[in-house]
């Protein structure tokens, strides 16, 4: 992943002469809010967020390293450069604090209604295949299932130890409100089947 984002960022960056170190310190930076498996999306989203502070750096960096002639840099210069480098990237990670804070809050709550949206997919779908089986939906209301479970299986398991525990009736019918009908029905029987005390 980072090395897609110095690519994405280096591509933006290629006219401001960066250091190949200021680059690998705007790079860390932009990375710390990203996964391995970010989208292309993402990291894109990341470099545009940092190109307003790499043009901070670029003229903090030629401000500080402008010289009235243009002879060659020695060692010396090129290491104070460096340290230049590391100070301004020091600044512009505390100013990036809070938006990669930001950002990082925003990814979560994406995550969070992805999760709650899958989850009320995935329970419907059991209300709807229960419904087929005639389950009542009252005897799903505190049961879970793993999220790799074979639903048919599961649901179908689960009405035979209703029928087995005399909880449902054998001959229910597919419908959860016509199984519910048939269960007062049996009732009902059964009501009428005990002795006569008057």
């Amino acid at each position: 992943m980072k090395i897609k984002f110095k690519k994405a960022l280096s591509e933006k960056l290629k006219d401001m002469g960066l250091t190949e170190k200021a680059i690998d310190d705007l790079v860390e930076l932009g990375c710390k809010g990203l996964k391995d498996d970010s989208s292309d999306e993402d990291i894109n989203n990341a470099v545009d967020l940092l190109v307003p502070y790499a043009k901070v750096m670029q003229g903090e960096i030629t401000r500080k390293t402008r010289k009235p002639n243009h002879q060659t840099k020695t060692t010396e210069e090129v290491e104070v450069e460096g340290e230049q480098d590391a100070k301004i990237a020091a600044i512009i990670a505390k100013q990036l604090a809070p938006l990669t804070q930001s950002i990082n809050d925003l990814k979560a709550e994406n995550e969070a209604l992805k999760a709650a949206k899958a989850k009320g997919e995935r329970d419907a779908q059991i209300a709807e295949k229960a419904k087929k089986l005639g389950i009542p939906e009252f005897l799903l209301k505190d049961r879970t299932f793993p999220e790799d479970a074979d639903l048919d299986k599961v649901l179908g398991d689960f009405k035979n130890e209703l029928v087995s525990h005399n909880l449902m009736p054998k001959g229910a019918a597919q419908e959860t409100g016509k199984v519910e009908d048939q269960m007062k029905a049996d009732a009902d029987a059964w009501a009428k089947g005990l002795p006569d005390n008057n």
